[in-house]
């Protein structure tokens, strides 16, 4: 009585596994002792069946349930200690065999009655929990498909501001042409010419993000690539200037992307001004690589002129404006950047990815 009433308050406390534990004793130890006490001709080992039932309903046959095992091993211990555990003194005498045939009877029709309701009673509650567990996840599918939906707006609204921002900064780089046409000083043409390449950097990089089914990243080394060659185009380089490129497959994010478009942007015009336009009748080379080493990304562009000035400066003394730019924008990106001579200008950059 004392753990049928334990059993209750642990299931009150919802503490559901104790309860049942608590539960299978109580009932095996009850079936145990009634079989000590009536012969095994009045079949109370019966009353197995119920329990049995109950341990299945209340856990998935389909899988290999610990829990489950762990109660059917409980009914094993009972039923082998039945088999092996005789005590005599506890024994119903003198019953007649008219009595145990109604015993047998009564035992079989309370086992089958037990049985019948614990199966109704449990399929019940199992197929009402059934029921709001499919409610719960229709609702779950109806949530999933209004983010979806949510999501694919904002997919669409953002794909649609990087296109308008391309054709914007498009716009821009436009305009700053017919300044260009309409301007006879050469410092100035140079100037608007040098912001339209920086344009060109951060427009290529929203073009390749609205051909980017993600949205929010793109390859880097394609974009190198890209702007690479829109440079010599756009100085008719192609034809007089050999490219080596060595990218690895490296994805970056927007806030990365458009400071790294920028400093690729400042190495190669400042290459293409000073080394290639300076010796347009020279074949000329510019070496590119862009490669993951230790958890860094390191990006290396180097030229075949005559490399920086004996008396070069990065530091603030230095009144150039593309030097200003690769150093400021290299420490957005938290990165490390160096001006080295070897055998022609060679600038490293090196920067985590994240």
């Amino acid at each position: 009585m004392s753990a049928a009433l334990l059993s209750l308050y642990f299931s009150k406390l919802n503490k559901t596994t104790a309860a049942f534990i608590l539960f299978t004793i109580n009932v095996n130890a009850a079936i145990f002792f009634t079989c000590k006490i009536y012969p095994s001709e009045t079949a109370p080992y019966v009353f197995y069946f119920p329990v049995i039932v109950s341990i299945v309903l209340l856990n998935n046959p389909a899988v290999i349930d610990r829990f489950a095992i762990f109660h059917f091993a409980l009914c094993i211990v009972f039923f082998v200690g039945n088999l092996l555990v005789d005590v005599p003194q506890w024994h119903i005498q003198n019953l007649t065999a008219d009595q145990i045939t109604r015993l047998w009877h009564l035992n079989l029709i309370i086992s089958a009655f037990i049985t019948g309701a614990i199966s109704l009673l449990l399929t019940r509650i199992i197929s009402n929990q059934n029921k709001e567990i499919i409610i719960q996840n229709n609702d779950l599918i109806l949530a999933k498909e209004a983010i979806n939906g949510s999501l694919k707006e904002k997919e669409v609204l953002l794909a649609e501001l990087h296109h308008r921002v391309k054709n914007n900064l498009a716009i821009i780089s436009g305009l700053l042409n017919l300044q260009e046409d309409a301007s006879s000083n050469e410092e100035v043409r140079q100037i608007i010419s040098d912001s339209k390449t920086r344009i060109m950097s951060m427009a290529l990089v929203h073009q390749m993000l609205y051909e980017n089914s993600e949205l929010k990243s793109i390859d880097i080394g394609k974009y190198a690539s890209e702007l690479i060659h829109k440079l010599f185009d756009s100085y008719d380089l192609n034809q007089h200037v050999r490219l080596i490129e060595d990218y690895d497959k490296i994805i970056l994010p927007v806030n990365k992307s458009i400071p790294l478009g920028l400093i690729l942007n400042e190495i190669v015009t400042n290459s293409i001004k000073y080394v290639f336009k300076k010796q347009p009748q020279q074949n000329g080379q510019l070496a590119i690589s862009i490669k993951h080493v230790n958890q860094l990304i390191t990006i290396t562009v180097h030229d075949s002129g005559k490399g920086f000035p004996e008396d070069f400066s990065h530091g603030p003394e230095n009144r150039s404006l593309g030097i200003y730019l690769i150093k400021t924008l290299t420490d957005q990106i938290d990165g490390n950047v160096q001006f080295l001579n070897d055998k022609g200008a060679k600038i490293c950059l090196t920067f985590l990815p994240n």
